[in-house]
């Protein structure tokens, strides 16, 4: 395993992290050890040839970079633990994410729900504060109702981490979408190792417009996806949300809350024929989410 690596100006991690969070399975990872530490940017390849390819093509994305960065080789061990050391497990509520070479030791309280990954670097592990605003409003929205009875749409579904726990909660339609066929590939992988059946949790190829009309009207809708796509997607969105049901909005940035927050609501309005029956917005870090209740 060829591992690359460079330092990295503070200013370039926010505009390097929403350009990762687009990619269903990433190489790279940024991370920082203290406050008061340089930014690292490192990359995981099977070669060197790879590594410099994919360096090449992300310095086209971004031209600050440096043109050679360090190069090191890992053996199988190295590798497998330093993608180790940074995925933990989270909960929320009787909801568990935990890496699957944690199965043996995480003990969960009986009547929790939880879903093992082992991705690597796959965006989608539940490691981003974007994926884990979206769990957060599926389990509260679940709270104090029958699970069996709630319709979630997954709408790009990445590696199907949010899908897949609306299964485990107890969710009785549970359907995911996503453009890319990596992600779905990803997701219907991540439910077999949770042993879940097909009838749990359908995966499928579409994009936004397609999946939303395939997947019906659902009672909670949750869509992972960067801002300027939601707004595009509006309409779709909002008219995807059954009566008494929510949109879940995240892949926002904390800084673009009130524009996307002001656009659905004006949008909702016009889709649900009348205003939200409540918005509601979570931060964390960098990163927000837009909740918009359907009234009854």
């Amino acid at each position: 395993m060829i591992e690359l690596r460079c330092i990295v100006h503070a200013d370039m991690t926010q505009p390097l992290e929403d350009h990762f969070c687009e990619l269903t399975r990433s190489p790279w990872m940024l991370f920082n050890e203290k406050p008061s530490a340089p930014h690292t940017l490192s990359g995981f390849f099977d070669s060197v040839s790879e590594a410099a390819d994919a360096w090449a093509d992300l310095r086209k994305v971004f031209k600050k970079l440096p043109e050679t960065p360090e190069y090191a080789t890992l053996a199988d061990r190295d590798w497998k633990e330093a993608y180790k050391a940074n995925l933990h497990p989270w909960q929320h509520g009787r909801l568990h994410w935990v890496p699957e070479w944690r199965r043996d030791s995480y003990a969960a309280p009986d009547g929790d729900a939880v879903v093992y990954f082992d991705a690597g670097l796959a965006f989608g592990t539940g490691d981003h504060p974007t994926t884990r605003l979206c769990a957060m409003r599926l389990i509260d929205f679940l709270a104090g109702k029958n699970a069996p009875a709630i319709r979630v749409t997954d709408a790009g579904c990445g590696s199907g981490i949010l899908a897949l726990s609306a299964a485990k909660l107890g969710c009785g339609r549970v359907f995911g979408f996503d453009r890319d066929p990596e992600a779905v590939r990803v997701s219907l992988e991540n439910r077999t190792a949770n042993a879940l059946p097909e009838t749990a949790a359908a995966f499928v190829l579409a994009g936004l417009e397609n999946g939303l009309r395939d997947a019906g009207s659902a009672d909670i809708v949750l869509a992972n996806i960067i801002s300027d796509v939601l707004c595009i997607y509006a309409d779709n969105l909002l008219a995807a949300v059954s009566h008494g049901g929510v949109l879940a909005l995240s892949g926002i940035l904390a800084s673009e809350q009130d524009t996307v927050r002001q656009l659905f609501v004006s949008r909702a309005q016009a889709a649900w024929s009348a205003a939200p029956a409540a918005v509601e917005c979570r931060i964390m870090g960098d990163w927000c989410d837009v909740a918009l209740f359907r009234a009854n």
